[in-house]
């Protein structure tokens, strides 16, 4: 009678750093978020107890770079999930992706984004950013999440501070300098675009930065 062939140490393979690292976090937390994070968790532990700590472990492998047991299993994932999508669970790692790829896909909007407040400084670029977004040290928003007692403008008294009011139609903005109505014609950056002079010469001044510099959403 022939005797079993003994088990080995497991190296296990993965493209996703996010996946390695929810294992291990759930291994050292005996937490899992999902089942079947757990039912891994459970046989990398069995096989521990049975053959020591070194039975299992992890490394990262470069994704679609011809390793064929990579491309295989990324191909059998792509196939489960468009055969059972309610089945489909997303990891810690995979939500951050999700709302990184969201994020993106705002940015190329017209007008949010698009490289415009890189060179700006930082007060009108956090500004802008809030007054864009609509949310931030906003009155209206402040309220909505129960940091405020009422949303109305701490400017003119009159609407609810939201960034639209604050950036197109707030009268305290017309005295700091706006000159537009709407976004888009915000978004029009050679309009407001003003040619100044100094010591050294001509430089050209962004009127939309300037007035998100003063803007003050303390």
């Amino acid at each position: 009678m022939e005797d079993a062939p003994s088990e080995s140490n497991v190296l296990i393979l993965s493209d996703s750093q996010a996946a390695i690292a929810a294992v291990r976090k759930a291994g050292n937390t005996g937490r899992a978020r999902t089942c079947d994070l757990r039912v891994v968790m459970e046989g990398i532990r069995e096989r521990q107890f049975r053959l020591g700590p070194n039975a299992v472990s992890f490394g990262w492998v470069k994704a679609h770079n011809e390793l064929h047991g990579n491309e295989e299993a990324d191909r059998l994932a792509k196939e489960a999930t468009n055969l059972y999508p309610e089945d489909s669970q997303i990891t810690e790692g995979g939500l951050k992706q999700a709302w990184r790829k969201m994020r993106e896909k705002e940015r190329r909007l017209k007008g949010v984004g698009m490289g415009r407040v890189v060179g700006w400084n930082r007060k009108a670029g956090v500004a802008y950013v809030q007054c864009r977004t609509g949310k931030g040290n906003l009155q209206a928003w402040c309220h909505k999440i129960g940091k405020a007692d009422d949303p109305e403008c701490r400017k003119c008294g009159r609407y609810a501070e939201t960034g639209k009011h604050i950036a197109l139609v707030c009268t305290h903005g017309e005295d700091i300098g706006r000159r537009w109505s709407t976004w888009e014609d915000m978004d029009n950056r050679a309009r407001w675009a003003k040619k100044e002079k100094d010591e050294k010469g001509f430089y050209m001044v962004d009127l939309v930065e300037m007035f998100f510099s003063k803007v003050d959403l303390a």
